[in-house]
Formats: C-alpha cells, sequence, structure tokens
C-alpha cells in the first residue's frame, strides 16, 4: 500500500459508520421509514442538507472536529536523527468527533430515526476490522472518485481498534455549532470515534541488528594533558603533546582531535608525549587539541571512540607570505597575502611598527575566505620602514631579529 493511504483513514471511518447503519436498516430497522438511496444516509455538512416541509426522513453524519489522541501522540521515539535522516514512520493518532442529525417533515420521524441510529452505534461499541473492510470494499464498486479513493485506506489493517463513545454536549456547544452552520436546526446527538491512525508506509534506513557480542576491558584512566609546545604555532608546525595516560592497547589505537574535526594520527605516541602536525585546514586564532584512545573491539577492525583528555588550547598565528620588505603608500591600500586563508568573519589588523590598522569583517555577499586582505595605509601615515604583522582573531604573525638589528619582515611606507 502507497503512503497515501495513511490519511484516507478519516474519510474511510465516515464510510464505515454510514455503511453500519445502512446494513442495520435490513435488521429491524425502520427500512420502512428511511430509503437508503434518497436521501437516505448521508455524510455531509449540514448546510448542504435540503430541509423544509417537504423534506424527506435522513440521517446524516457529519465529522465536525479531530482532535491528536494523547496516549498515542508521544508513544514512538523520534522519527528523524540529529542529521535529519528518516529513522522512522510515526503515526499519527486522531480522535474524529460526529455530529449525528435526524430529519424528516413528518410527525416523529427525526424522533425515531435519531434513537434507532444512537442504539446501532450503542450495539457495536467496538467496530470489528471485518465490518471496516466489508465498508471499504463496497466502495470500490462505486464510480465517484472519493469513494474510490478511500476504498484504499489501510483503516482495516491498523492496530489499534475503533471505538464509538457517546459525547454529551453543552447546550452553549449545541448553539454554537448550529450557529456556524447557518442553517435550521435539527436534533442531534454526538459520537467520538477513537483512535484512528494514520501512518505512512514510506521506507527509511533502519539499523541493523547485533550480529555478535564482545566485551572489552580497560582501565578507568582518560588521558590527561599536562602542556602543549609550542603554545603558538603556526600550520604544520609539530606540537609536542606531554601528559600521561597517552597509550591503551597500542600506540596505533592513540589519536589527535583538532577542534571538533576528524581524529589526526600523530607522528610518534608514547605514555606521556605525543608529537603531531598542526593540520593545515585550521584557520588562525585559538583552538583546542584532545588526545583520544580508540577502542577495537574483538572480531571487528572498526576503531571506536574510548577514552578522551580534557581539551587543552593552542594558538595558531598566521604568516605574511610577501616578500620583505613590503612596499606601501600613503593614502593607498596595502594588499598582503596571508597564510592560512582568512574567512570573512575574522577580525583583521595590520601593525605597522607602533600603529594599528584594523580592517571589519568582509561582506557576506564576498567569498567565504580569502588568503589577501586590503588595508588602507593613512595619507598622514610617516614615511619610513617599520617592522610588519598582522593579527587574526588575536592571532599575531611573528616578528624574527634581522642582522644588521631591528626585526621583520618589514614595510617601507613612501609618499
Amino acid at each position: 500500500m502507497s503512503a497515501t493511504g495513511g490519511y484516507l483513514a478519516v474519510g474511510g471511518v465516515s464510510a464505515v459508520l454510514q455503511s453500519m447503519l445502512a446494513s442495520a436498516l435490513t435488521n429491524g430497522g425502520p427500512s420502512t421509514l428511511l430509503n437508503t438511496s434518497s436521501p437516505g444516509i448521508t455524510a455531509l455538512s449540514p448546510d448542504l442538507i435540503t430541509t423544509g416541509p417537504d423534506e424527506a426522513p435522513q440521517l446524516n453524519l457529519f465529522m465536525y472536529y479531530v482532535s491528536l489522541n494523547p496516549a498515542l501522540r508521544n508513544l514512538d521515539l523520534p522519527s528523524l536523527n540529529g542529521g535529519g535522516t528518516q529513522l522512522s514512520n510515526p503515526p499519527l493518532a486522531v480522535n474524529l468527533h460526529y455530529l449525528v442529525t435526524a430529519y424528516g417533515a413528518k410527525q416523529f420521524d427525526p424522533e425515531i430515526l435519531l434513537a434507532w441510529a444512537m442504539t446501532v452505534f450503542h450495539d457495536t461499541p467496538v467496530v470489528p476490522p471485518q465490518t471496516i473492510q466489508t465498508a471499504l470494499t463496497n466502495l470500490a464498486t462505486q464510480t465517484s472518485t472519493e469513494a474510490q479513493l478511500v476504498s484504499g485506506s489501510t483503516l482495516a489493517e491498523q492496530i489499534e481498534h475503533l471505538r464509538i463513545t457517546p459525547e454529551t454536549l453543552t447546550t452553549e456547544e449545541i448553539y454554537r455549532l448550529w450557529s456556524a452552520f447557518l442553517t435550521a436546526y435539527r436534533p442531534s446527538t454526538a459520537f467520538q470515534v477513537s483512535v484512528v491512525v494514520m501512518q505512512d508506509t514510506d521506507g527509511f534506513n533502519a539499523n541493523q541488528p547485533v550480529q555478535t557480542r564482545s566485551v572489552s576491558v580497560q582501565p578507568s584512566q582518560s588521558p590527561v594533558i599536562t602542556a602543549v609546545s609550542p603554545s603558538v604555532a603556526p600550520a604544520g608546525q609539530l606540537l609536542t603533546i606531554t601528559g600521561s595516560n597517552f597509550i591503551g592497547d597500542s600506540a596505533s589505537n592513540t589519536v589527535v582531535s583538532f577542534d571538533s574535526g576528524a581524529p589526526v594520527t600523530p607522528a610518534s605516541v608514547l605514555p606521556s608525549a605525543i608529537t603531531v602536525t598542526v593540520p593545515s585546514g585550521l584557520a588562525a586564532g585559538t583552538h583546542t587539541l584532545r588526545v583520544q584512545r580508540m577502542i577495537v573491539f574483538p572480531s571487528s577492525t572498526t576503531p571506536h571512540s574510548g577514552f578522551s583528555s580534557v581539551p587543552a588550547t593552542f594558538q595558531l598565528i598566521p604568516t605574511i607570505e610577501n616578500a620583505s620588505p613590503v612596499a606601501a603608500t600613503q593614502g593607498a591600500n596595502l594588499t598582503l597575502t596571508v597564510s592560512p586563508a582568512v574567512g570573512q568573519a575574522q577580525d583583521a589588523t595590520l601593525y605597522i611598527g607602533d600603529s594599528a590598522i584594523a580592517i571589519g569583517q568582509r561582506p557576506l555577499s564576498g567569498p567565504a575566505s580569502s588568503a589577501t586582505l586590503p588595508f588602507p595605509i593613512p595619507a598622514t601615515f610617516p614615511v619610513g620602514t617599520y617592522p610588519l604583522s598582522v593579527s587574526i582573531d588575536g592571532a599575531r604573525s611573528p616578528l624574527s631579529p634581522l642582522g644588521g638589528g631591528g626585526f621583520g619582515p618589514q614595510v617601507q611606507v613612501s609618499a
């Protein structure tokens, strides 16, 4: 059955109730009074019923309200995982509220019909699945498009029974209902049908059942980081992490994670020291790293996350790629090539000697990151040669001492 069969259950309930009344006419019902062909037993809005001095005897079923079934509302686990992948087809369980109305121009017609309908529903508080299926099968023989659609409902296959329960409406509620219908009042009673379960049958990804079980025991000793050296380093720099409990089953199962990225295999692993290269994909700024021991269970080659250290911080500094000395002109932009590339939301500040020139975040319409940054040199900036550095999110490029004195890289500002 296609996924559309679920929502057709609501129309199927109206068809089942109509079929129950029609079938009961031949079993002691007022068949001499109620003609099932015209107009007979209908399922229409009350304002569509023809009323007046010549109105024919008629019973009408009108579903005036749908409420959520509180018992089944939150029965299942979430249908989507954190990544938005479908895990199940959660059922939509509802209660249907019906108004049963009797019509007739002659004396006692409404009373007879309404009392008879109440008796039929009272005698069948739980609708058998076979009764439901028979009603849906009979719909398939009709020519109307609506009947053909409702006949494809999966109502007879739902795990919950259909229960018919009388409802008591106050005088105020009855008044409000019939005022909304904008038609003449006729004797009515109310019933609730529950629970109707609508559930799609679309495919979804399901986890495989457990094939084998294995147990691995490790001492409860998490890795501990005491120091990261150097604490300030450019991309590609080799870091030394010192601490304890770095090796579990084997040194090959120890990895280092930067921020929330994929684990990186260290260059070397000792029980109290690890060397690892700073990944090239990190942006300049402050980052965290943690040491993690992976676990490979027996009969498996797939590593699983094990004990992990508390994060430690280090700062990835940018580097200026322009050849020193860099030429700059008063009143013009100085374009620097910086590594790693700078994100459009990162703060950037240029330092020329003791002067700082900051630029704001780049436009969102531009690239997400760029290796070149334009810094406006004030027209009044003094001419001369100065040490040059750049700061990205608080991480500042290094200065190195020069052989003849001073520090580099340098910038030459001219008029």
